[in-house]
């Protein structure tokens, strides 16, 4: 491990911060083992453990290619872990040091800071941040609020994608056959459900198979089945691997905000997407001001949300053009290779 650069990332995920942050240092760390560095995890929790140690392969986990080291600290309270960092970080050469949570203070990255160098994933902008890179994949961001961060990585080409999601071979053609559907994991509002009953009753997509994404957690799962036995054009799917696989087959998709828009952009898959919750509001906009994806409300404050999706779904299964030129903005935006650029700018030397 010494004879590679060795980066530490610093993260965590439970059921209550969700696993994204696990997933995307996962990403970034397999980009870093590709371009022959030394990534090591470093998680708060037991939780957190077993959950990133879940999303490894058979193979990574045989080849131990990713340690951890178990801080058993309170990841909702990082200042207290302070000297457990410092004890760790001072124990090897670390070219990086980089953190992806939303509990951070400016206290604890500066301290972090006077031990290596310190790059730090932000989607929140929560204050201004003392680290010598920040990285924020947001479609649309004030770079200006970043006056004390050394280098900032800013918009989708940094956008850390599974490797499967890189030149992902993609064909629009004239007719829709397929619609792909993600709701999230719990779907409270039954989303999926509602959307599928109006497309099943609508003569202008009475010939497309309707994808739908689901899983344990999900909300309406049941009436979801019972919906499939009955209709042999509403297929579920659960525990996808490979996704881009799965979305590069659909030519329309309806997504919630969040990472699974980014992951359409990268494919290229013409989309409509929606929010359900506060946070996916600016992500969802952002992408709709950007041109790369048309947002149809909020279906908690949107009477007449359902309308709206389908008016913005029907214009685009009804348009090849427009679906064309749609595609072809999305993978501009964002091509997959955002893991790689972070990689990459984690293991260059330190400014003279």
């Amino acid at each position: 491990m010494e004879s590679r650069q060795l980066v530490y990332l610093r993260t965590d995920g439970n059921e209550t911060i969700a696993t994204g942050h696990l997933m995307r240092c996962l990403t970034i760390a397999r980009a870093l083992r590709a371009q022959n560095a030394a990534p090591v995890f470093l998680l708060s929790d037991e939780t957190s453990v077993s959950l990133l140690q879940s999303m490894m392969t058979l193979e990574e986990k045989a080849e131990r290619a990713f340690p951890i080291i178990h801080l058993q600290t309170d990841y909702q309270d990082p200042e207290r872990e302070i000297s457990t960092m410092q004890k760790v970080l001072s124990s090897h050469s670390v070219s990086y040091l980089l953190v992806d949570s939303y509990f951070v203070t400016e206290r604890y990255l500066s301290a972090m800071k006077q031990l290596c160098r310190v790059a730090y994933m932000d989607d929140l902008q929560a204050f201004d941040y003392p680290v010598d890179l920040v990285i924020n994949y947001d479609m649309i961001v004030d770079t200006g609020f970043y006056q004390k961060a050394g280098t900032v990585f800013a918009g989708g080409a940094y956008t850390p994608l599974r490797e499967q999601f890189s030149r992902c071979p993609y064909h629009v053609w004239n007719e829709v056959k397929d619609l792909f559907v993600s709701t999230g994991g719990t779907d409270p509002f039954n989303i999926a459900g509602s959307l599928a009953a109006v497309l099943l009753a609508s003569d202008d997509f009475q010939d497309v198979c309707i994808h739908i994404l689901t899983g344990p957690m999900h909300a309406h799962r049941a009436e979801l089945e019972a919906l499939s036995k009955q209709e042999e054009r509403i297929l579920l799917h659960e525990n996808v691997t490979e996704m881009a696989a799965l979305m590069s087959e659909c030519d329309l998709a309806f997504s919630a905000g969040g990472t699974t828009l980014y992951e359409l952009c990268a494919v290229g898959v013409p989309a409509v997407s929606f929010s359900m919750a506060d946070n996916q509001i600016p992500g969802a906009q952002a992408f709709d001001q950007a041109g790369l994806i048309p947002w149809a409300g909020d279906i908690r404050t949107d009477s007449g949300f359902f309308d709206r999706a389908y008016e913005k779904l029907l214009a685009l299964a009804q348009n090849p053009a427009l679906r064309k030129e749609q595609s072809v903005r999305m993978r501009m935006a964002i091509d997959g290779a955002g893991a790689d650029r972070i990689a990459a700018e984690l293991l260059s030397p330190p400014p003279a």
